[in-house]
Order: C-alpha cells, then structure tokens, then sequence
C-alpha cells in the first residue's frame, strides 16, 4: 500500500505524489477525498466549522479539520473572525481559492453527464448544489440584481450582473438588505421538479417578481443535459 509521506506543504501530513509536476502538487491537495467539495460549499461565502461539517453529510470531523488545514496551507483558505450576529471564527476562500472555485465548476459541468437523469434513494441531494451549477451557464438575459432563493430553510441569493467579460450570475448565502428582482420561496421537491422541467403542482410561492420572471431565469440557466453517460 501506499506510505504515508510528509507534503511539501508546512504542518500538513498527508499521502503525496512526490513528483515536481504542477499538475501532481495541486492532487496532493485538492485530490483528497472532500477537500473541492469544501472548496464548492465556500463559493457562496464564509462558513463556520459547523456549517461545513452539516453541508457535507458524510464527512467526518477529523477529516474536515485536516481537509481545512490543507487547503489553508496551500493558500487557498483563510480563517477570519466575524462580530456579527455573534462572534465568530469562520473560513473563507482567498483569491486563490477562488481560482481553485472556477476550476472546480468546469470540473463540475464536465460531470453532470455522468449523473443519472435523475436523483434515487443512493443520491443526497441539496438544490445550493444545483443553484451554484445553474448560475455556471449563465449567458445572459436577465434584468441585473438579486434573485432571493428560501428554498426549505435555506436562503440564498443569486446575483445577476454584467461584468468585464460578459454577463455573470454568483451566488451568496443569505439575502441582501437591497430590493430584489425575484423572491421565491419553495420547497427543495419543487424547486428540484422546476429546474428538472417539470411544472410543480404546489410548493412555489413568488413573493415579488412575476411566475415568468421565474420561468426566464431557469430557461436562462438551464442545468446540463443529464444521463447522457452510462456510469455502470
């Protein structure tokens, strides 16, 4: 089997490549088991240590810790302290974290043709996860702003803007203090059954903002085809 060896990164044990190659440096890293999927559920912003730890169901403490040490060390996280609503230690992706994040959602549409067409009882779910790959194919054609999302308990933002390279569309945790151009509130079953093209009997409330504004924003950013792969 394979020895455990020290990383050339400081204060990180772990299992290593050991070749001078960019390409074998960055698995060591991110090729850990969890370590893009932490890096997936900071895109939206800082998180504390038990956020991370209820967003990724599966994971265990111990590897979350390393998994964090890890991408510290590299310079791809930071820890911070936050005041508000409570005081808080919470991790953060730098600006090199954030250019991991790009490559992680190419990584990420490049898999969606391995997914089945849809989700079974093997499958967790979370409609972040699908938001987040949604916003990735966004090319345009919505009015600028903030689309609030209260999808179950969660409530996340999605931000429509148009940048130096062209239109883009983030997504944030929370909902802003400004008004919105959409505010939606449904359940994870509709949403799931809205961006899959299905038309939800109930569980879909629009709050402000028009039932076609809706439809506009999932035609304008449409999941990638699904299944179109076989995994077995």
């Amino acid at each position: 089997g394979e020895s455990r060896v020290s990383c050339r990164l400081p204060g990180v044990a772990k299992r290593s490549y050991q070749q001078y190659c960019g390409l074998a440096a960055a698995l060591d890293v991110v090729g850990e088991r969890w370590a893009m999927l932490v890096v997936r559920d900071l895109v939206p912003g800082p998180r504390r240590f038990t956020d991370l730890f209820d967003g990724l169901p599966g994971i265990a403490t111990d590897v979350l810790a390393e998994r964090l040490r890890s991408l510290e060390a590299a310079g791809a996280v930071e820890q911070r302290t936050v005041r508000h609503p409570a005081p808080a230690k919470v991790y953060a992706l730098t600006d090199r974290g954030r250019e991991l994040a790009r490559i992680g959602g190419d990584l990420a549409g490049w898999g969606m043709s391995l997914l089945p067409a849809a989700p079974d009882d093997a499958h967790r779910t979370n409609p972040r996860w699908a938001l987040q790959t949604m916003a990735l194919a966004y090319r345009g054609g919505l009015p600028a702003g903030e689309y609030r999302w209260t999808i179950g308990e969660d409530e996340l933002s999605l931000h429509v803007a148009d940048g130096a390279d062209g239109p883009v569309a983030t997504i944030e945790y929370g909902h802003g203090a400004a008004s919105p151009v959409l505010d939606v509130r449904c359940t994870p079953r509709a949403f799931f059954a809205l961006v899959g093209g299905r038309r939800p009997a109930r569980g879909i409330e629009v709050v402000f903002g028009t039932h076609e504004l809706v439809a506009s924003l999932v035609a304008a950013m449409p999941l990638p085809a699904r299944g179109a792969v076989a995994t077995r």
